[in-house]
């Protein structure tokens, strides 16, 4: 036995020497490798003030200085009645974007405009089917949470006080082109029938005045979408040129005319109406009617 523990306890005392020469030697190897960093560093050159200047980006404090009003916080709303067409009124919307597309590009003195293609907006790019509307109102901004929030419950109100009830609504199947609030851009759209949809639309106009005045608005006149401009989108311009968005209301009454002479377009497009929608910036707030 005690042969066994002397054995035991040299080895140890050979482990215990060999890890603090193991030891003395990282030291060594690490002290080494800092006195040629702090070499290296000491030894480099000061980089010239040119090279600075070149790639200094100074920070942008004019945002900061000028707010912009896409910048300030607004409380958003839009009000519209939802349209879902089933495949086969898609059918007939690609016929009239294509038939509008035909007639279009055939005219000559339609080449200065430049308007070359439609993207329809019923359909998403993977074929996906999108929901349409037709506006009633311009985009609604509101200074406040609460303003918004007054607006749409005077909506509720204003429909259960009028007793508003389903209606089917006729579209027109002549298209035309739209501009949009910022000018800047073209849809081609399907106006509303006027004389046939003048008593169900009537009321509202006047539901959306009493609503934008209670929550606030002062201009609420001129937010509110006239009955003869109520009309559906279903397809957006490619690019259009400056040309033709200056003189789209020309180009609508040349190619009206035209397409009046085509029997294309002789069938008649409604859709069920039994609600109202109002957004909260990109939540939408269906108001079924009674």
């Amino acid at each position: 036995m005690e042969f066994i523990s002397a054995d035991y306890s040299s080895s140890d005392g050979s482990d215990t020497e060999s890890e603090s020469s193991n030891k003395s030697e990282v030291q060594i190897e690490y002290t080494e490798k800092t006195c040629i960093q702090k070499a290296d560093s000491t030894d480099l050159p000061a980089i010239p003030d040119s090279i600075i200047l070149k790639y200094h980006i100074p920070p942008n404090l004019q945002k900061y200085e000028h707010q912009d009003m896409n910048m300030s916080r607004f409380w958003r709303s839009f009000t519209y009645f939802e349209w879902r067409p089933t495949p086969a009124i898609h059918r007939q919307l690609q016929k009239i974007i294509c038939k509008y597309k035909e007639t279009f590009m055939k005219q000559e003195y339609t080449n200065p405009y430049q308007l070359v293609d439609f993207d329809p907006l019923f359909i998403s790019h993977l074929g996906a089917p999108k929901p349409l509307h037709v506006s009633l109102t311009r985009s609604l901004l509101f200074e406040t949470e609460e303003q918004r929030h007054v607006f749409i419950q005077e909506m509720r109100n204003g429909l259960r006080n009028n007793e508003i009830t389903p209606f089917k609504l006729q579209i027109c199947s002549y298209p035309k082109l739209y501009i949009s609030e910022r000018a800047n851009t073209l849809y081609l759209g399907l106006p509303a029938s006027e004389c046939p949809n003048k008593t169900q639309i009537s009321p509202f106009k006047t539901i959306i005045a009493e609503a934008l005045q209670k929550s606030g608005i002062s201009n609420y006149q001129d937010l509110i979408v006239s009955r003869q401009n109520l009309h559906v989108s279903i397809a957006i311009a490619s690019n259009p040129s400056k040309a033709t968005l200056k003189r789209y209301q020309q180009l609508n009454e040349t190619m009206g005319a035209l397409l009046l002479l085509n029997n294309d377009f002789a069938y008649k497009l409604e859709f069920l109406v039994n609600s109202i929608y109002c957004d909260e910036n990109r939540h939408s707030i269906r108001i079924p009617f009674n």
